[in-house]
């Protein structure tokens, strides 16, 4: 009984075949630019085009104005791909927890797309580039929805599904030259147009002959359906035997065209995280810094001892008091360190980097980044030793450089890494600002007022966390009720773990957090940082991993010497007005939150700071580099170009169809136009009923004085089409009147049209 029903509302006016057929078509469509991995988010075509199918299968078979239902189907579009990418469904814990739970997530993560869509565009218009995928996956969202919905129009509303497949078949062939895929989805993919053509074809015949009352044999069906079957499997065995060099040719060919080679100019200035394998949510290299295990200082493992007493870098450290440089004291830098980069993707299996937004910045020009309160301002002079390394060490947040940089950022203003343009140099001087709020002013921070974009990138994790590391962290913070109290109670908790660097790494399929703090309850600092942001995550607090070096104690000269050994990693945790604050999590070494790096540095007992390692001449500020613009013009013309071709070739079909039977079409024209006015000609009409059925509408429109006139004009021309055509399909032969049919038709052009553009002021019933 349910399946009847089922098929009864949801079957197709034609039938099931089609739509199955129309279905691979999809599926194959979507499996060809899954399997390149444009970007990590590719997964939103899988909804998008099962809601382009299914929409615009549903709107082509309703008697719905073209116009109407293309609106509705870009604006599905776009809510589908934007409620996919953005995240918005959420889990059904958070929906158990009711409205303000629910409010909170749509708030972080619409926050979070809103941030990596303006960090995107911030990057194209300031000339920089990014590696940001979001902007580029909602057009790949987006145009799959609508492909696949203009196919489905093209199918049930035309009866004519070449179009749509054609164009599906263009974008596989696209998808396959520029992202290297697998050349048997497309092959796949034409045998299965060719036999929905053929089957939609069909389909279309068969309802004619039958509305025309014309006998046909039952088997034609299957022979027909026989023929295009051997046709796709002809093209198949086809595409095997094609030799590769003229594909190799054709694409040479193809790349070498001018066009094309400005395209990708400016595709790879827009999207240069498009070019990075899709692999990259492992441990990245950057240099020295991550290394290359599933957790970041994996290199420390097993370090011979003459590798581990290699210097890597000799700095200075100076504190910037009203103008004056001092000497850093001991007191403000214990226990914190050298930073290269934070970490903000975990994975279950260890830490990545998201994308980021490349900007480069000249010598001596100031960093942008939001202000927070109680932070101190340090210069370090670096001379880096080890290799020419681009990364940038600072003490805290790095705000000028006296060399051209290149400025990593998550989002709009979330910064990440610095690195050198070039590495020409060993020698840099930083400024930077430290975090020294005082415990008092941290717990007055409120999580309420941390950005919901900071909540939403660094409260993420894996769905399959193992459920004891939250409840471990909820018992350790019991009791305590401030973020700040929180983060140094999960500080304090982990360093009773004891220190080791002989330690293995954790079973395949394991959590290492789970294994460090369960199982092993023994480990080196990338186990400490990542239990302690893990277990931050779990309670709300926005937390991140960092890498880089701890500081040294400074010699009679001021002189830090660092080495390999003193890698290190830590964590951090945001706190609302104050920004970024270390935590050292990892037994045996000093916490900042132990020393007295909040205390007021004019209370020091400062003395003046040695000179720089190399005295600097300030290059002057280079010139802006030009922005290249995008190249609207060629698109524009390429776009022209397309419409003229198809308007050609619609007139052209119209024309030969016109030509054959000048009766026929100027009837089937009629019919058209009336259904772009309200009337929709049925099955059981007769062609005088029909005419009839018009003339009552116009009548309608008539009652106005402007349509008056011009209603009455067209009841002459459409009764004399009605009866040359009842005289041609009735009469049993051809008794001629194309031109009469013609003339009659070109009367009516014109009025059709004031009809349509009027028509929105429906006329009463």
């Amino acid at each position: 009984m349910i399946v009847e029903w089922a098929d009864k509302r949801l079957r197709p006016s034609e039938n099931w075949l089609v739509l199955a057929l129309l279905a691979t078509a999809v599926v194959l469509l979507v499996t060809a630019v899954r399997e390149v991995r444009w970007t990590p988010e590719d997964s939103v075509i899988i909804p998008a085009a099962l809601a382009g199918l299914l929409l615009g299968t549903l709107l082509a078979q309703r008697p719905l104005h073209t116009l109407w239902a293309w609106l509705l189907l870009l604006l599905y579009g776009l809510l589908i791909t934007f409620v996919t990418l953005a995240r918005l469904w959420p889990p059904l814990v958070i929906l158990a927890e009711g409205w303000g739970a629910t409010r909170q997530f749509w708030l972080n993560q619409g926050a979070l797309f809103y941030d990596r869509a303006g960090s995107w565009l911030l990057a194209i218009t300031g000339g920089g580039s990014s590696q940001e995928t979001i902007a580029f996956t909602a057009v790949m969202g987006l145009a799959a929805f609508l492909l696949v919905a203009f196919a489905a129009w093209t199918t049930w509303r035309w009866q004519r599904p070449l179009p749509g497949l054609l164009l599906m078949g263009l974008v596989m062939a696209f998808n396959g030259y520029f992202g290297v895929a697998d050349i048997w989805w497309l092959v796949l993919f034409v045998g299965v147009a060719v036999l929905l053509t053929a089957v939609v074809n069909f389909t279309h015949l068969k309802s004619e002959w039958t509305h025309n009352q014309v006998d046909y044999p039952e088997d034609i069906q299957f022979e027909s359906i026989g023929y295009a079957a051997a046709i796709a499997l002809f093209l198949l065995a086809l595409a095997m035997l094609l030799p590769s060099f003229s594909i190799s040719r054709i694409q040479a060919w193809f790349a070498a065209l001018a066009p094309v080679t400005a395209a990708e100019s400016s595709f790879e200035q827009a999207f240069t995280g498009i070019e990075v394998p899709r692999q990259q949510l492992s441990t990245p290299d950057h240099g020295g810094v991550g290394g290359s295990g599933i957790l970041p200082r994996q290199y420390l493992l097993g370090l011979p001892p003459e590798l581990a007493e290699t210097v890597v870098m000799t700095a200075v450290v100076t504190v910037d008091i009203q103008g004056q440089s001092f000497a850093a004291p001991a007191e403000l830098l214990t226990g914190v360190h050298w930073r290269a980069l934070s970490y903000d993707v975990y994975t279950g299996k260890g830490w990545a980097v998201s994308e980021e937004r490349l900007e480069p910045i000249p010598a001596f020009r100031l960093i942008p980044s939001p202000p927070h309160e109680s932070q101190t301002p340090l210069t370090q002079s670096v001379y880096w030793q080890q290799d020419n390394l681009f990364i940038r060490y600072t003490i805290g947040l790095p705000y000028l450089f006296d060399q051209a940089t290149t400025v990593s950022w998550r989002g709009i203003n979330d910064l990440a890494r610095v690195r050198a343009q070039t590495a020409t140099s060993r020698h840099y001087t930083a400024n930077s600002r430290l975090a020294t709020a005082t415990p008092e002013q941290l717990r007055q921070a409120q999580l309420e007022d941390v950005s919901p974009v900071l909540l939403s990138r660094y409260t993420a994790l894996p769905d399959d966390l193992p459920r004891q590391i939250g409840e471990l962290a909820q018992e350790v913070v019991a009791g305590y009720t401030t973020p700040y109290d929180q983060a140094r109670a999960l500080e304090q908790f982990l360093r009773q773990y004891p220190y080791s660097l002989d330690t293995p790494l954790p079973p395949a399929g394991v959590d290492p957090v789970a294994y460090f703090l369960f199982d092993l309850q023994t480990g080196y600092c990338d186990y400490y940082a990542s239990s302690m942001v893990v277990m931050a995550r779990t309670l709300g607090l926005p937390a991140r991993l960092v890498v880089g070096y701890l500081t040294q104690p400074p010699d009679e000269t001021g002189m830090q010497t660092v080495r390999q050994v003193n890698g290190h990693s830590w964590a951090e945790v945001y706190f609302a007005d104050y920004g970024w604050v270390e935590f050292e999590p990892t037994g045996g070494f000093v916490s900042p939150r132990d020393t007295a790096v909040w205390l007021n540095p004019a209370n020091f007992n400062l003395e003046v700071g040695p000179p720089p390692l190399n005295e600097y001449t300030p290059p002057p500020i280079p010139p802006a580099s030009p922005v290249r613009p995008f190249p609207w013009p060629r698109l524009i013309i390429i776009g022209v170009l397309v419409v003229a071709l198809w308007w050609l070739w619609r007139r052209q079909r119209r024309e030969q169809a016109r030509r054959a039977d000048g009766v026929v079409w100027s009837y089937g024209r009629l019919q058209d136009n009336a259904q772009k006015i309200g009337l929709s000609p049925t099955a059981s009409q007769t062609p005088t009923e029909f005419s009839q059925a018009l003339l009552a509408r116009l009548a309608q429109f008539g009652q106005g004085k402007r349509l008056a006139a011009t209603t009455a004009a067209m009841r002459a021309p459409i009764a004399h089409i009605t009866l040359l055509y009842n005289q041609r399909r009735y009469g049993g032969q051809d008794t001629g009147g194309h031109e009469e049919a013609t003339r009659a038709w070109k009367q009516l052009q014109r009025p059709f049209w004031r009809l349509r553009f009027t028509r929105k002021k429906e006329p009463q019933e």
